[in-house]
């Protein structure tokens, strides 16, 4: 299959990161288009068995990572040359790509209104993804204060710097979504226990 119809491995692994991370569980008939961009793949029934198979492998060895606080972000930036930032917009390409499967959810604020924050970190953590992956700094909402905040540095507050500066803080944005994530499954662990029959194994 030729290569701009599929996922690679960086791109797949950001994709998966986002399954695993995602509280609710994602019908495989939503993801599975995912991996081919929107189309379903022309399989049998055995290779999507296999597949299915498999991505529940992935996803299960990342929820043991998730619980033990393991599932960090796969890159270290103190040393970035041009091939690995190449394999971080890929990651962060099939990242985005999962979030998008329940994108809602990711931007529902729940966090800001619940603190009555008018500005919601998860959201904005979401936009900076984006924004890397399209190279559009429109979607951010807090752009003004960003082009502020470089004109009080002495800085010209070009996009090209802005994208420079998202960059540092993806780290920071994918930690800030994983967190949020792990608060909601615990949230809805907890109402699924609290709802169980008497008796019921948990």
């Amino acid at each position: 299959m030729p290569a701009d119809q599929h996922l690679n491995a960086d791109g797949l692994s950001g994709f998966f990161y986002a399954l695993t991370i995602t509280p609710a569980i994602i019908d495989p008939a939503d993801w599975m288009a995912e991996l081919f961009y929107g189309e379903r793949p022309n399989l049998n029934g055995k290779q999507s068995k296999d597949l299915k198979k498999a991505v529940a492998a992935v996803i299960k060895a990342g929820n043991k990572a998730l619980l033990n606080n393991d599932l960090k972000f796969p890159f270290d930036f103190s040393a970035l040359d041009d091939a690995t930032l190449d394999r971080v917009w890929h990651w962060c390409a099939g990242f985005l790509q999962g979030l998008y499967l329940r994108l809602p959810f990711w931007k529902s604020g729940i966090i800001a209104d619940e603190r009555q924050q008018a500005s919601d970190v998860v959201s904005n953590s979401v936009d900076i993804i984006f924004a890397l992956v399209e190279g559009n700094v429109a979607v951010l909402k807090n752009l003004d204060q960003l082009k502020e905040q470089l004109q009080l540095a002495g800085k010209d507050p070009t996009d090209e710097l802005i994208m420079a500066s998202l960059l540092q803080t993806l780290p920071e944005a994918y930690e800030c979504i994983r967190l949020f994530a792990a608060q909601m499954s615990q949230r809805l662990l907890a109402r699924q226990q609290a709802e169980a029959p008497v008796g019921a194994k948990p």
